[in-house]
């Protein structure tokens, strides 16, 4: 066999020899080739099986039921290949804390956006709320609502007016107040043509707006809604004075009653006697009567007066209230005892003294008389 090959091979021309070893060599060449590039990718797979590129996945914890809000104690992270994670699969707690779920999601899940709400605007109504806030509605009328012009997401003054049968006062009770919503009323009144035709018409006014507050400011609206009117007053995007000096205004109406003057204090009365009417001229007008003086005595030491003692006046006996004296008949009347340099105390004593033994004579007197009539 080999011989034949030989033979073969001395047969062939050079220019066919030339072409056969450069085919044996390309063949060489191509084995050689494939031989290290499957030894190559060997070791590659080898690398690949001790090094294998993982990631941190948020998984839920527990069943977290549709339109709840995730707290860190239903989650928990989990390190999967990065080739498994889902597409959008959340890598962090703080992602999606505090975020209401769109779907179910069942322990073991892993959280992707498309299962939560990425958006605020996925949450509805309550997204816009602040969260120190609460939404709080009263009702409005195109007056009051500053004709339609306040739209959601403006901020306005609420002011509260109350009337009375005089007068009328307004407070602003709340400043640079948020407004949510304002609700139109779109109801329509039927109208009957001449042609017999009914049509309605619609009504777009304002009914109901909504603001948001803080507690306790929610506290202050409803209550002041029911003592009078609440107006809206619209502020500017970027106010100047982002808060009123004056909070408060009267204004009193000109058809109040005046208030009543006060009457006017009455002259003193006059210690002078009334002039009769219809007196003749010249006749002589009533005289006051004489004031009487009471008696003093003044003690004077060298050229001072050291004390000022009024002298008491006796009691005056009437004549009816005495026994009448006869004639012939002489009372022992003892006279009274001059004062001396005595103390006007000793006198006023003695002076006392004086008058009831005048008084004692005198019945004394009487007493005997009788006896020898």
């Amino acid at each position: 066999m080999l011989q034949k090959i030989m033979n073969k091979l001395n047969d062939l021309r050079p220019r066919q020899l030339l072409m056969l070893a450069g085919g044996a060599a390309l063949i060489m060449f191509l084995v050689i080739y494939s031989a290290m590039k499957f030894l190559q990718e060997d070791e590659a797979a080898k690398q690949a099986e001790k090094k294998v590129q993982t990631v941190q996945v948020v998984v839920a914890k527990v069943n977290i039921p549709s339109r709840t809000r995730i707290q860190e104690t239903m989650l928990q992270l989990k390190e999967m290949p990065v080739d498994l994670a889902p597409e959008g699969s959340i890598k962090s707690f703080k992602d999606v804390l505090d975020v209401q779920v769109k779907v179910s999601i069942f322990a073991g899940d892993i959280l992707t956006i498309q299962k939560v709400f990425a958006e605020k605007s996925d949450e509805g109504f309550i997204a816009t709320i602040p969260l120190d806030s609460r939404a709080v509605s009263i009702s409005v009328n195109d007056i009051t609502s500053v004709a339609g012009f306040a739209k959601p997401g403006d901020f306005v003054d609420l002011l509260l007016v109350e009337k009375s049968q005089y007068s009328a006062t307004t407070t602003v009770i709340l400043q640079n107040v948020q407004l949510l919503s304002i609700n139109k009323d779109m109801t329509g009144t039927n109208v009957v043509s001449d042609t017999g035709v009914t049509t309605t018409t619609a009504i777009n006014n304002p009914s109901i707006a909504t603001f948001a507050l803080r507690p306790d400011d929610v506290l202050k609206l409803v209550s002041a809604s029911k003592l009078g009117e609440i107006y809206m007053s619209l502020r500017p995007s970027k106010p100047r004075n982002m808060y009123a000096g004056e909070t408060e205004y009267t204004i009193e109406s000109i058809n109040a009653p005046k208030p009543e003057p006060e009457p006017e204090p009455a002259p003193p009365e006059s210690s002078l006697p009334a002039i009769p009417s219809g007196m003749a001229p010249g006749m002589p007008l009533p005289q006051l009567p004489a004031v009487p003086t009471t008696p003093k005595i003044e003690i004077i030491q060298g050229d001072q007066i050291t004390q000022e003692t009024e002298i008491p006046t006796p009691a005056v006996i009437q004549p009816s209230s005495l026994p009448v004296i006869p004639s012939g008949v002489q009372a022992n009347v003892p006279s009274p005892p001059v004062a001396s340099g005595h103390s006007a105390q000793n006198f006023q004593s003695n002076a006392a003294d004086s008058i009831q033994n005048q008084a004692l004579s005198n019945s004394r007197v009487a007493q005997s008389f009788a006896m020898n009539n």
